[in-house]
C-alpha cells in the first residue's frame, strides 16, 4: 500500500472556452458549473489542500467564496497553445504535492464516493497514474476501422466483444514525481508510465463540452435530487395489465 503523503486536489479551469463561453461560471441546476467540482473535493475529506487553478479573476474569486485555495496560472498557460501537461507540471513544481488528484470542473455528476474509491484503488496499486474512464462492449470503429470486432465474420453478441475503455478524465490521480520526470523528458505526463484505467458509472462521468450537455447534466442532477427509488419499487408489465 502506498503512502500518499500530502494529497492535493487540483481543479483546473481556464477562463476562455470556445464551444461554450465562460462555461465554468455558468449556472447549472442552481450553482456555477465549477462549484460541483469544488463541493465534490470538499466532500471527499481526504485532501490536505484543494486548489482551483485558473487564469480568470472571476473563477479565482469564486474559489475564494467557496473557501478553497486559488492558484493563478501564468499568462502563457492560459492560451490555446498550453496543454494540460504544461499547467499540471507548473502546478506540481510550485505546490509540491505528494499525490495529486485532478477533479474535472466539467464533470458535475462525479461524487465524493467516486473520488474516494479512486484514491483507494490508486493507493492499493503499483500504478503511478489513475485515469477514470467509461467502458463499452458495443461494436466500435475508429476512422471507419473496427476496433473490437472482426468485420469479416458474423456479428456476435455484444457481451462477447472485448471491452473498449474511453478516457473521460473526470478523476485523475498522479504520482507527481513520475509526472515531472516524464514531462521533463517528453513534455508529456498526463498518461503516466504505469497507468490504471478506472471505470466510473456512466451517469457520473457526463462531460460538459457542448450546449446540449448542459441540458443533459441538468436533467440528471435534478433526477438525482428526487431519486429515492430502490429495487423494491421495480415493476414489470404482465399479460392482463392495462396499456
Amino acid at each position: 500500500m502506498k503512502n500518499l503523503g500530502k494529497i492535493y486536489a487540483h481543479i483546473p479551469a481556464r477562463g476562455g472556452s470556445k464551444r461554450v463561453p465562460a462555461k465554468n461560471l455558468r449556472h447549472l441546476a442552481g450553482k456555477p458549473l465549477i462549484g460541483y467540482a469544488i463541493e465534490c473535493a470538499k466532500g471527499v475529506e481526504a485532501f490536505d489542500k484543494i486548489y482551483v487553478n485558473s487564469d480568470s479573476a472571476p473563477i479565482l474569486a469564486l474559489a475564494d467564496a467557496y473557501g478553497v485555495e486559488q492558484y493563478k496560472r501564468d499568462d502563457w498557460l492560459a492560451g490555446d497553445q498550453a496543454q494540460g501537461d504544461d499547467f499540471t507540471a507548473d502546478f506540481i513544481e510550485k505546490a509540491n504535492p505528494d499525490t495529486l488528484v485532478m477533479i474535472s470542473p466539467v464533470c458535475p455528476l462525479v461524487t465524493p464516493e467516486d473520488v474516494r474509491s479512486a484514491l483507494e484503488a490508486f493507493q492499493n496499486s503499483d500504478c503511478d497514474t489513475l485515469i477514470s474512464c467509461s467502458t463499452t462492449q458495443m461494436q466500435t470503429f475508429c476512422e471507419e476501422k473496427p476496433v473490437n470486432i472482426d468485420d469479416t465474420k458474423a456479428l456476435g453478441p455484444s457481451q462477447d466483444n472485448p471491452v473498449v475503455q474511453i478516457l473521460n478524465w473526470a478523476v485523475t490521480i498522479w504520482d507527481p514525481q513520475v509526472f515531472i520526470e516524464t514531462y521533463r523528458k517528453t513534455k508529456s505526463g498526463y498518461l503516466g508510465t504505469k497507468r490504471m484505467l478506472f471505470p466510473l458509472d456512466p451517469l457520473h462521468s457526463v462531460k460538459i463540452s457542448h450546449e446540449e450537455d448542459f441540458q443533459l447534466a441538468e436533467t440528471l442532477l435534478n433526477a438525482r435530487k428526487s431519486d429515492h427509488s430502490n429495487s423494491a419499487d421495480i415493476q414489470y408489465w404482465k399479460i392482463g395489465d392495462p396499456v
